[in-house]
């Protein structure tokens, strides 16, 4: 659901500042959704997938010291982002 800020009655206008924390603008709008907050069981399977996946990542890969891996995502990263600086 879309609101335009415009349409919005003074009271409606101040819950939702309150709510979000800050003012609303003039010409604005508001995109209001619901969001289930149980998890379907095909989005559970989804997340435990990814988590082994994500885990399985992790593990140590052989020949490959720490350093040489940074060294390997520093140089991809400024491959695509040539200003790129690490923050220390």
């Amino acid at each position: 659901m879309i609101i335009e800020t415009a349409e919005l009655s003074p009271s409606q206008k101040a819950a939702l500042e309150e709510l979000l924390g800050q003012p609303l603008r003039e010409n604005g709008s508001i995109n209001l959704r619901e969001i289930p907050s149980e998890k379907s069981a095909e989005q559970k399977a989804a997340a435990e997938s990814l988590a082994k996946f994500l885990a399985a990542r992790k593990r140590p890969r052989p020949g490959v010291s720490n350093e040489e891996l940074e060294a390997a995502i520093l140089e991809a990263l400024r491959s695509e982002r040539p200003n790129y600086t690490p923050i220390s």
